[in-house]
């Protein structure tokens, strides 16, 4: 029965095992590149995610500082005209760039087609968005005085 049950192992293996193991190995093999690329997938989104992050602060920033530098003065004066707008956003876009790091200038392009376009549509929606802030804040002001 021993030689019997030894018999039926080898057999076993030689028939079903042995012929299996190519079939496994490129299943491992195929399963280990899928999981290969989907990392490389998630390390270039979180990439981006970080380049996107870094540049719209960048246009923030540069916003912020061209209003306190240059517009908010003009204001004042009574002086921020078309021209004056021009400038002032000239000058934003000039601080957004020089803030930019080449990766993050690089991986807005691949994204968006264009790194002119993706900055000038960011910085007209963080000046809408500055000003609509202020605008909320007045009444608070108001009502504290």
């Amino acid at each position: 029965m021993n030689e019997n049950l030894s018999e039926l192992l080898t057999t076993l293996i030689q028939v079903v095992i042995i012929p299996s193991i190519p079939i496994l190995v490129a299943f491992l093999a195929q399963l280990l590149r899928a999981k290969s690329n989907q990392a490389k997938i998630k390390l270039n989104n979180d990439l981006a995610k970080q380049y996107l992050q870094e540049a719209t602060e960048a246009v923030i920033q540069a916003v912020t500082y061209t209003s306190q530098t240059y517009v908010d003065s003009l204001k004042k004066q009574g002086r921020f005209d078309a021209d004056a707008q021009k400038v002032a956003f000239a000058t934003a876009k000039e601080v957004a760039l020089a803030l930019f790091t080449e990766e993050a200038k690089k991986m807005i392009a691949e994204l968006y087609g264009d790194l002119n376009v993706w900055l000038d549509t960011k910085i007209e929606q963080t000046v809408k968005e500055q000003k609509t802030f202020i605008t909320l804040m007045e009444p608070a002001k108001e009502t504290e005085a």
